[in-house]
């Protein structure tokens, strides 16, 4: 029905405008279809969505006859709103999965296969994304869509620039630096700004250590409950291993504890659900561990409000879990799969709405400061783009490297990026890409491994000690003694079939007989009447229970 409104609605606005330019063959024929697509948020949304929502139903309800409705989800929670959604049978067309691969999705049976969908419908998408849409295989079959961006990246410590003048610290930014270098640089700014300062801004439901900081691995899947390869020491390593045994993994939980003990992280962090980006222009941060990829300075500075400076931690490369971090699925509530697919094409294919997805209405979010035939460069109208109509802080667009680049970055910043992602050597590849780890046959095993890491993961990301915890283990403690004393403590009185008991002497003050009271038992001409007694009220008592 709300179809057929649409359509009719947009032929009547058509005859009343006599079609104001726009020949009839043009306008797409079929019923208008509605597709409900996931908008990642940072919490909130500004007066501006409604409006980039309309600019694009402008331009894909006469190209595709399509109608847009985006639907703000917290970033931090869409996993869990794609569930529910689903779950409940509510209409949803293409749900976002970022850094969870689509392997639950498919499992729960809550995700289309689309094999054949894009050939038809997905032509942009294959053409831009190229080899990194495998990372939305799962089981031989195509269940998610990535953005097209570059195969690999660096990573290291984004620090405030006026931090670094205010206390003198001498930075190198072709160094690459230590995790010890830069914990005395905490220490510095640490005793000069006091406790409520801090240093490190966890991602508390984050597996990756350190944002990807401590060391080089590969998840072979979308999360570490698969196994990892560990490549810190050698890309040609085989070897699957558990993360949370390694000596590395050891060491990193160790150093977050002594961090979190020297206050260089705040003790709410586990709870904090703000943006990264959020608490550090609130002021109270000097930084935060992250992508260290050209462009990265560029693109967060506008997030930040502040002016950064890298520093340099592990070099540029290239895991197979790279292809499922960012991926778009259409679910099985989808009302039109066919639909879904060509309108996520559609912003491959045309640049233009990928930007106004990304950057919103120009004049209204950003203006254009540079354009030439190297590329747009463009910047927010505000030092605050958060406070914008329309902010999106996430780049999950179509193809990011046909995006315009943020000033202050030299317009030619997206061949800078594509010129690191083509410099990666094959010597600091995965020997796993192209592999996704395919959990059906232990998907029992896999969620109670998965289950484990989400309990703990916060606790160790965020340098919690067992002992600021202990008020949960007091409240488990009166569930622990009632099953201590019913459930187990009894399961001692099983001693008494081995003794000769004495009742003066009691359980523990009995001989041992070994199994004599067995052959006695055996022995007893009562012993076939009793047992077939026995089994009797056994198999009653089920009947009864099965009736």
């Amino acid at each position: 029905m709300k179809k057929k409104v649409v359509s009719a609605f947009l032929c009547c606005a058509l005859a009343l405008t006599g079609m104001t330019g726009l020949e009839a063959s043009e306008v797409y024929a079929e019923d208008i279809t509605e597709i409900v697509w996931q908008w990642p948020s940072i919490g909130s949304t500004g007066s501006g969505l409604q409006v980039v929502e309309d600019a694009l139903n402008e331009m894909m309800e006469p190209e595709i006859g399509v109608h847009v409705v985006l639907e703000p989800v917290n970033f931090s929670n869409l996993a869990n709103e794609t569930v529910l959604t689903v779950s409940s049978g509510d209409q949803l067309d293409l749900c976002l999965s970022v850094g969870t691969g689509v392997g639950s999705l498919v499992s729960s049976g809550l995700i289309e296969p689309l094999d054949d969908i894009i050939e038809e419908h997905g032509e942009s998408i294959v053409e831009k994304c190229g080899s990194a849409l495998s990372g939305g295989y799962y089981n031989g079959m195509l269940y998610g869509m990535p953005n097209a961006y570059i195969q690999g990246e660096s990573y290291g410590y984004l620090m405030r620039n006026d931090m670094i003048e205010k206390y003198g610290l001498e930075i190198d930014t072709e160094k690459f630096y230590t995790l010890d270098e830069i914990e005395e640089m905490f220490a510095v700014v640490k005793e000069g700004e006091g406790d409520n300062f801090f240093c490190v801004i966890p991602e508390p439901a984050s597996e990756e250590p350190l944002s990807r900081n401590a060391f080089e691995y590969d998840k072979l899947g979308s999360t570490t409950a698969s196994g990892v390869l560990m490549l810190n020491e050698d890309f040609e390593n085989m070897t699957i291993e558990n993360l949370y045994e390694t000596d590395e993994y050891a060491e990193y939980a160790q150093r977050m504890y002594d961090w979190a003990q020297k206050g260089y992280i705040s003790k709410d962090a586990a709870t904090n659900t703000e943006d990264r980006d959020v608490q550090i222009d609130g002021g109270n941060y000097l930084g935060y561990f992250g992508w260290s990829t050209p462009g990265a300075e560029e693109m967060t500075e506008p997030k930040w409000g502040y002016d950064l400076t890298i520093l340099k931690i592990l070099d540029g490369y290239t895991a197979g879990d790279r292809f499922q971090n960012i991926l778009w699925s259409v679910p099985i509530t989808s009302a039109n799969p066919e639909k879904a697919v060509e309108a996520l094409n559609y912003i491959y294919e045309h640049d233009e709405a990928a930007w106004l997805l990304q950057y919103g209405i120009e004049g209204q979010d950003y203006e254009v400061v540079e354009q030439t035939d190297e590329g747009t460069k463009i910047r927010y109208l505000s030092d605050e783009p958060s406070t914008l109509p329309y902010f999106q802080p996430y780049g999950v667009y179509g193809d990011r490297l046909a995006w315009p680049v943020m000033d202050p970055a030299p317009v030619n910043m997206n061949s800078v990026i594509r010129e690191f992602s083509d410099s990666i050597p094959e010597s600091r590849k995965s020997p796993a890409l192209g592999y996704c780890f395919n959990r059906d046959s232990v998907s029992a095993e896999f969620s109670a491994v998965t289950s484990v890491i989400t309990q703990y993961i916060p606790s160790i990301t965020c340098g919690i000690h067992w002992k600021r915890i202990w008020p949960f283990y007091l409240m488990a403690l009166p569930g622990f003694l009632y099953m201590l004393i019913n459930n187990y403590l009894p399961m001692f009185g099983i001693t008494i079939a081995f003794k000769k008991l004495n009742f003066r002497e009691g359980i523990w003050g009995s001989p041992w007989c070994g199994f004599d009271n067995f052959k006695f038992l055996f022995a007893s001409s009562e012993a076939g009447s009793g047992n077939r007694h026995d089994q009797q009220l056994d198999f009653g008592a089920y009947g009864k229970a099965r009736n």
